[in-house]
């Protein structure tokens, strides 16, 4: 770089000198108001930028002797600092309604130390987890929550984001957007329910609560709290159609000579949950054992037979099973041995998939089509999705619009009365449950 020679006009000049080790470079300025500068740099880009400097402060001292005003004393630096922050002001409110001077005392008023810690979303979400789980939360919940924030443990036990979920966000909590969290959850591309997104913004806040409460805090605020919820639509479907019911029985009659028949006759019919019948860390799976499933004679010599699920530790409850569920299950009555078969989840998606509901993407392999119809396409929105346990939602909703009685239902299905009404009560009418209990093999 040539250095530049004496400057007549601003009184500037850079002079290298040499010394015994090193080279440095000496920067001369006379201002206007007689003041002689003298700055010595070891760097020569800096060398520049403070000759630079003083030829904006002689400009500044010209201007103000010919105008009669006070001179500034900022640098090139700190007027292009102040520049850039009146931009930013003006785009959010307007110069001329907030000074930096008003900005300033407004920032004073509010500011806060970080009295959070900033941690990744993925790491936020496991540790909500963990904490959950020390909390006593039971595995199906927890697994709810993994799969809603988008963590999935596979059965090696290795951990798998999914692409595109809250847990994929690679950024600390606390700087998530709102818009990206409304975006999220109204997204129009989310092809689901509004039960879906409502239960994704439950799950949201619950994190988010804990997050920006508990010790030490990762975030801090609730964002969701600014995001609109999702109604609990009464127009969302919560009971499998009659005809959607009569499908799935058949479809399940068909497929791998009859398997899943009890699992879904008692699921749709006896309104049992998925996990009373295949089990969890809570409860065990339910089985063909005598102890278990009770085959019994009426007065008029009909089959009667009801289940007892039963928790680790003792008995739950007993279910009485109706007739039409009892028809089905009876060709497929064993002594012994689990409800439930062998590589059951893979068999019910395939059920599901055959019996026209969408199923999610990865599910339904080549293989699984051999002999089975009904498969082409599985993933096709024109598909309805598969209601969220449908199952049972069915089985006490066509119960309640026949029996009529809040808590002889709640009875047999294990439910609380108290929210138990507003969600089943008027789901169907008496003539669609008649239809529905005359569901026969």
């Amino acid at each position: 770089m040539k250095l530049t020679k004496w400057d007549a006009e601003e009184r500037v000049v850079i002079k290298q000198v040499k010394g015994v080790s090193k080279v440095t470079f000496e920067v001369y300025a006379r201002l206007p108001n007689g003041k002689v500068v003298r700055q010595r740099y070891n760097d020569e880009t800096k060398a520049y930028a403070g000759a630079e400097d003083l030829k904006i402060q002689g400009l500044n001292l010209l201007k103000a002797k010919n105008q009669n005003v006070r001179p500034s004393s900022i640098d090139s630096t700190q007027e292009g600092d102040y520049r850039t922050a009146l931009d930013i002001v003006a785009k959010v409110k307007g110069v001329e309604d907030w000074s930096l001077t008003k900005v300033a005392s407004w920032f004073a008023a509010n500011y806060k130390e970080q009295d959070w810690t900033d941690t990744l979303v993925v790491d936020a979400v496991r540790d909500f987890i963990a904490w959950k789980k020390r909390e006593g939360a039971k595995k199906n919940y927890l697994d709810k929550i993994r799969w809603r924030l988008g963590i999935t443990i596979l059965k090696d036990g290795t951990e798998r984001i999914k692409e595109g979920s809250f847990a994929s966000i690679e950024r600390f909590l606390n700087d998530v957007t709102v818009e990206e969290l409304d975006d999220r959850i109204w997204s129009e591309a989310w092809d689901v329910s509004n039960s879906t997104r409502r239960d994704l913004w439950k799950t949201l806040s619950t994190f988010y609560d804990w997050a920006s409460e508990k010790k030490p805090r990762r975030c801090d605020r609730n964002p969701i709290k600014q995001i609109a919820k999702p109604p609990a639509n009464e127009l969302d479907p919560e009971a499998f159609t009659v005809e959607q019911a009569k499908t799935i029985m058949e479809t399940a009659a068909k497929c791998f000579n009859g398997e899943l028949v009890p699992y879904f006759a008692i699921a749709l019919f006896g309104g049992l949950r998925p996990q009373e019948i295949q089990g969890n860390d809570t409860l065990k799976p339910l089985t063909w054992n005598p102890d278990n499933i009770v085959w019994d004679k009426d007065d008029e010599g009909n089959d009667k037979v009801s289940i007892r699920l039963r928790g680790k530790q003792a008995w739950r409850r007993t279910v009485l099973l109706p007739d039409n569920c009892v028809a089905w299950i009876k060709p497929y009555k064993k002594d012994e041995g689990p409800v439930c078969p062998g590589n059951f989840l893979k068999k019910f998606d395939v059920i599901r998939c055959a019996a026209g509901f969408r199923v999610g993407k990865g599910r339904i392999h080549g293989i699984d089509k051999k002999g089975i119809d009904g498969l082409d396409d599985p993933y096709s929105s024109s598909r309805p999705e598969w209601i969220q346990d449908g199952c049972r939602h069915s089985a006490l909703s066509y119960r309640l619009a026949i029996v009529e009685d809040v808590n002889a239902v709640c009875s047999w299905a294990g439910n609380s009365p108290r929210t138990f009404k507003g969600n089943y009560e008027a789901l169907v009418t008496k003539e669609q449950a008649k239809k529905y209990w005359a569901i026969y093999p």
